[in-house]
């Protein structure tokens, strides 16, 4: 088990998640094939979804949808930041990390369409 682990870990850590993901039009962005993953910097869990044809990752983005963290045990969504937004800001919060502690990053980043 420890040796499955430890290579899953070598496996992450050698994809350069580097590119951040703020918004649900970055993350519809993301080609078909790359992964994405959702990490908070206070339990210290990552989830990986790879960005399949119907991009499932998206639910990450949807607002008033609850993900369970298998970090600390608490509920993760995508939610409005700051009461009174003008502009509907959004941010993964956890409900026991607390505000910006969860971010989104891929290998790839996404790219406008011609014309957009």
């Amino acid at each position: 088990m420890f040796a499955a682990v430890a290579l899953a870990q070598t496996g992450l850590q050698a994809l350069p998640f580097n590119e951040p993901i703020t918004s649900v039009q970055q993350a519809k962005a993301v080609p078909k094939g790359e992964k994405v993953a959702m990490a908070c910097s206070k339990c210290k869990t990552v989830q990986v979804a790879d960005v399949d044809r119907q991009k499932s990752f998206l639910s990450w983005f949807q607002p008033r949808t609850k993900h369970v963290c298998p970090g600390c045990g608490g509920y993760w969504g995508y939610v409005v930041y700051g009461k009174g937004s003008r502009h509907g800001d959004y941010r993964h919060t956890c409900s026991k990390c607390g505000d910006k502690s969860m971010f989104c990053c891929s290998t790839q980043p996404g790219k406008k369409a011609e014309g957009m």
